[in-house]
């Protein structure tokens, strides 16, 4: 395992995502996530009180889970990783969206449904730009 590598790909990864996240969630989709009346007073920070530090670390470890995953799987182009960063993501936020739906009165599979399309669509994105990376210099 080249960790030279794992690091800077996990870190494109995740700075693509940062901003894409930013972009998806911060901006387009702001007010499209709903929750019972009063309860995103109870749990959500407001914007000046949210940690960006966090945020930043959110992402970059997801970057680096999706290079360690293509680089074990041997995916170096940016179509490959896409498709595989999109499949994963989707997995994951259903994953996740059910299990919050089942347990929390808060979530609903409306959110999480919402969530897998941008989250599969960030992933994407992301993914190809440390696809890309990882196959530079290669030729077909």
């Amino acid at each position: 395992m080249n960790w030279t590598k794992l690091a800077i790909t996990g870190v494109i990864i995740g700075i693509v995502y940062f901003f894409l996240g930013w972009l998806v969630y911060g901006i387009l989709l702001k007010d499209a996530m709903t929750m019972p009346e009063g309860m995103r007073e109870l749990i959500e920070y407001k914007p000046e009180e949210m940690s960006m530090g966090l945020m930043l670390l959110s992402c970059l470890v997801w970057g680096v889970f999706l290079a360690f995953f293509y680089m074990k799987a041997g995916i170096s182009d940016w179509k490959g990783a896409a498709i595989n960063g999109a499949i994963i993501a989707a997995l994951m936020s259903l994953s996740m969206g059910a299990g919050m739906a089942a347990m929390y009165k808060f979530a609903s599979m409306d959110n999480a449904f919402t969530d897998i399309v941008a989250n599969a669509f960030c992933s994407a994105l992301s993914g190809a730009a440390g696809g890309w990376y990882l196959g530079r210099g290669k030729t077909a």
